[in-house]
């Protein structure tokens, strides 16, 4: 288990240098703003107004909890592993990128009153998944990427996020993923 404290001070870390890109640097805060703004206004279109709402829902807490649970109840082998492995994913996941938020406090971009835009949990919890269902279905591992990435735009097209929000959540959900997925025997050892 020691192994695993290691892996997570050292994301810890990581999330720490990337969330500083954001809050320090001018030219990156204005291009960001711009990429928000044409996402957000100028790529508008009935298509994406239909498809964007739905395809976020991979990266809401509430899907993924249901997903975990879904798979710890009733799969066999390999999804029960993939349940548990996700759910220790989730949690690890939610502590960082809750504790990044309520650490920068950054307003939403259509938003200033909600200061928890940094950085996007929808994004790092569908990057978290995919990359964890991927590792154990990797005939999935592109249709599940696709519907990471679509999370991700679509936090932005719906004018929840900036693009670096997404940018470092899914950064933070792939080595989250990754981690959990390396070190998983002390993880399926767990009783739960």
């Amino acid at each position: 288990m020691n192994i695993v404290i290691k892996l997570f001070l050292r994301l810890i870390v990581i999330c720490l240098i990337l969330s500083a890109i954001p809050a320090y640097s001018n030219s990156i805060e204005s291009f960001d703003q711009d990429l928000f703004n044409y996402i957000h206004k100028d790529m508008e279109n009935k298509s994406f107004n239909k498809i964007a709402p739905k395809v976020q829902l991979m990266g809401d807490p509430q899907f993924y909890v249901a997903f975990c649970a879904f798979l710890c109840a009733f799969g066999k082998d390999r999804a029960y592993e993939t349940g548990k492995l996700a759910t220790a994913g989730f949690a690890e996941t939610g502590v960082i990128v809750y504790a990044f938020k309520e650490t920068i406090r950054r307003p939403r971009p259509l938003d200033n009153v909600e200061k928890d835009s940094f950085p996007s949990g929808h994004s790092a919890f569908a990057w978290t998944l995919a990359t964890i269902t991927s590792s154990n279905y990797p005939k999935l591992r592109v249709p599940l990427y696709l519907l990471a990435f679509g999370t991700s735009f679509s936090r932005v097209y719906l004018g929840r996020h900036y693009p670096s929000d997404v940018i470092v959540g899914a950064i933070i959900g792939t080595l989250v993923g990754i981690q959990i997925t390396h070190y998983k025997d002390p993880i399926l050892k767990l009783a739960f």
